[in-house]
């Protein structure tokens, strides 16, 4: 049931919890009979309360008597008789505010009840989804702008959240409570109730149109808050170039258009979302005098039966008005969830196979034999590139910008997929060994190293294993880092800010290798570590390299020809290719490409 209510990707995670579902179905099931009180309650209190107080009064309901040849007949029963106009009031009020109270209570719980289970599965869901964002490959990133991912996994799923407890509750609650009432009205006089619901083909003919067009307006509003959320990164991340630019005016109209885009839709969404109640209440509302007055005249109904009628009239509109909504709001929900569920969905192009295999610690080689890689089909990036690395030398990989270089090295750890040939770790294609095993062995300092929001301690100790303080202060001074670390008040428990924003450049990078060494790699990775760094702070990262020398397998990019001098092999890519190799020393011997690098970077 609940798969063709809320659909089977949602619905999946709200039946992990049906012990709250049942409580919730339960007391709003009650909740819902507590609100029937009132209609057996109104016509006594008028017709009967209102006596003079000389006058028996009795308190009777409609009621249906069988009989034995399976006919029945309307009745009443008497439930009090011979009693006072006076006692009979105090007797239906207390009744009534009883009725009030156990109602109120049934349905704080049944709501409490539901919103733990709607809160509960969409918690589920939110930790599903950043393990989807982590497990994707980077090239699920290439094409999407991450401020829209980010609205899929905060406003979309808040959207979820807020609805789904809402609309449970409500398809249990409406209709038990309009059926309750229409055998209360049948009771009292099935041919006024039944003249009274003719008007309802029309009602699911506006549920349906207006419905349709929820949904369609919810889909184009969450993707207008997609584009501002996107926005509103940009602008945050990119504040420095945008004010170095003077392009805040620029970037502030930009934004007014998608600020504007967002609220046109909203309210487009909003005109289809509060429409229905209007034109449900103009239709219902035309019927219903016509209705009352036939029952005065026709049938004879006294003053409290016809003040009883119109409230239990009025209740059966009610759920029936508030279903409406709550099949717009399935749509909002639908909307929502496809957004999330297509990134779910999604499967990673890059995961282990079936008979993955854990790949032992690097004893021997690397070796690249034939690589093709290209991101889109048709436009290689790197082609045939072969050579062979033995464990704990240093290569070093130079060349134009947009050789390939940065993209070679993201292959050793599997980030892409090769489209052909071979990389090999020991004899052993890294496609065959589980990614676990593969990534964990190998660390990576990228050009621009970013830090998370915490301590340098906690930074540098982002491996998954307790270090002592002793091996991180160790770590730190492989990389150069520990000195500076020290100099703050706070030392290893400075909170370095934003992506590390509080800390310079080279500092960055001193805690990003210090990071990489604590994790005990055998391969190391280094893309442009020493790039747009003062000569002091290339000068530590020169020996925070040279530390590493013997210690580990270690590929570096780097434009920094310096960096690389000591580098067991130099290989020189252009255009995707390897066109010179050899040490530092034989490539400025053979007066090529590298020679032209070496004598542009020292203007000789």
């Amino acid at each position: 049931m609940l798969n063709k209510i809320l659909g089977k990707d949602i619905a999946t995670y709200v039946k992990a919890h049906q012990g709250l579902i049942i409580v919730t179905i339960i007391l709003t099931a009650l909740s819902a009979l507590f609100i029937v009180v009132p209609a057996y309650l109104l016509q006594p209190f008028i017709d009967e309360g209102m006596k003079r107080a000389s006058d028996p009064a009795e308190w009777r309901i409609p009621w249906l008597t069988f009989r034995s040849n399976w006919s029945f007949e309307r009745t009443e029963l008497v439930l009090v008789s011979g009693i006072s106009p006076n006692s009979l009031l105090v007797l239906l009020t207390g009744i009534a505010f009883l009725s009030v109270i156990l109602k109120s209570i049934t349905i704080y719980l049944s709501e409490l009840s539901a919103a733990a289970f709607s809160n509960r599965a969409i918690k589920t869901l939110r930790v599903d989804l950043a393990e989807k964002f982590i497990a994707l490959p980077l090239t699920f990133y290439h094409k999407r702008k991450s401020g829209e991912l980010i609205a899929r996994a905060t406003a979309d799923l808040t959207v979820m959240q807020g609805l789904i407890s809402i609309i449970i509750i409500g398809l249990v609650q409406n209709p038990l409570s309009a059926a309750v009432f229409l055998i209360y009205l049948f009771l009292m006089n099935y041919k006024l109730t039944i003249m009274a619901i003719i008007i309802a083909p029309l009602i699911v003919g506006l549920i349906r149109l207006f419905g349709r067009k929820v949904k369609k307006h919810s889909t184009r509003v969450q993707d207008a808050t997609a584009d501002v959320t996107s926005s509103y990164q940009e602008i945050i991340l990119l504040v420095k170039v945008i004010k170095g630019f003077c392009r805040g005016k620029y970037e502030s109209d930009r934004f007014r258009k998608l600020a504007d885009s967002l609220y046109k839709r909203v309210m487009h969404w909003t005109r289809w979302q509060l429409g229905i109640g209007p034109m449900m209440d103009s239709s219902v509302f035309l019927i219903l005098p016509i209705v009352l007055i036939i029952g005065k005249i026709s049938f004879q109904h006294t003053l409290g039966e016809l003040i009883a009628m119109l409230y239990a009239f009025a209740r059966v509109y009610s759920p029936v008005k508030n279903l409406a909504r709550i099949n717009n709001n399935l749509r909002t929900l639908q909307g929502a969830t496809r957004r999330v569920f297509d990134i779910m969905h999604t499967v990673p192009s890059i995961q282990d196979k079936p008979e993955a295999r854990v790949m032992p610690r690097l004893k021997n080689t690397i070796e690249f034999s034939h690589v093709d890689f290209c991101y889109e089909p048709g436009k290689l990036i790197l082609s045939d590139i072969s050579f062979t690395v033995n464990a704990g030398k240093m290569v070093a990989f130079v060349g134009s910008t947009g050789a390939g270089k940065s993209t070679l090295l993201d292959l050793i750890p599997r980030f892409y997929d090769i489209q052909s040939g071979s990389i090999r770790i020991d004899g052993m294609d890294i496609r065959d060994a589980t990614l676990e095993s593969l990534q964990g062995q190998i660390a990576t300092v990228s050009q621009e190293s970013l830090l998370f929001h915490d301590t340098i301690a906690n930074n540098i100790n982002y491996n998954g294993v307790h270090y002592r303080k002793e091996q991180i202060e160790n770590a730190a001074k492989t990389a150069q880092a520990h000195d500076f670390i020290m100099s703050f008040p706070n030392k290893y428990e400075t909170i370095v800010g934003d992506r590390g924003t509080l800390l310079s450049g080279g500092q960055r990078q001193r805690i990003a290798i210090a990071r990489a060494i604590l994790k005990d790699p055998a391969v190391i990775i280094l893309d442009e570590p020493a790039s747009a760094l003062d000569p002091e702070s290339e000068l530590l990262i020169q020996e925070a390299i040279e530390n590493l020398l013997g210690q580990r397998t270690v590929f570096i990019v780097s434009h920094r020809l310096n960096t690389i001098r000591r580098a067991d092999m130099i290989y020189v890519l252009e255009n995707g290719r390897i066109v010179e190799s050899g040490t530092h020393e034989k490539l400025i011997a053979a007066n090529g490409r590298y020679k032209n690098f070496y004598d542009i970077q020292f203007r000789r």
